[in-house]
Order: structure tokens, then C-alpha cells, then sequence
């Protein structure tokens, strides 16, 4: 899930448009660089970080109870 989390932070970061604050000077390139292909990364990590949240609660679920006995493992 922090793999997840860790790359949509890094596409926000590789894809977002500039912001200018006013009284602040700040040199370089203020056109942000175009994408040659729009892709809707929002909708892609939203998926994949619910996906792995499903998996990871199916985990959870599946784990024996504290009070579970071997036999009721067993069966």
C-alpha cells in the first residue's frame, strides 16, 4: 500500500502544473512541459489503492481467531 501510495504522490509531482504565489520571485521555465499522452492517474491509483485495500482486508479476515482451536482450523 506504500508502494502505492509513494508513486501517486511522485506522478502528482511529475505531472502537476505549476502555481505562482504572489511576492514571490522565482526564475526558471514557468510553462509546465506537456504530456503527449493524458492519462487519468487520479482514477489509476484510486483503483489500485482500493484494490490493494480489499486484498489486504481479505487478509485480515482470514486469520484464525484468538480463541480458534486446532480442530476448528482443521475442519
Amino acid at each position: 500500500q506504500a508502494d502505492n501510495f509513494c508513486n501517486s504522490v511522485g506522478i502528482l509531482q511529475q505531472t502537476a502544473i505549476p502555481s505562482k504565489f504572489s511576492g514571490f520571485d522565482r526564475g526558471g521555465s514557468q510553462t509546465p512541459q506537456q504530456q503527449t499522452q493524458q492519462e487519468d492517474y487520479a482514477h489509476l491509483f484510486a483503483t489500485l489503492i482500493s484494490r490493494c485495500a480489499r486484498d489486504i482486508d481479505a487478509l485480515i479476515e482470514s486469520l484464525p481467531n484468538e480463541d480458534s482451536t486446532t480442530e476448528l482450523q482443521v475442519c
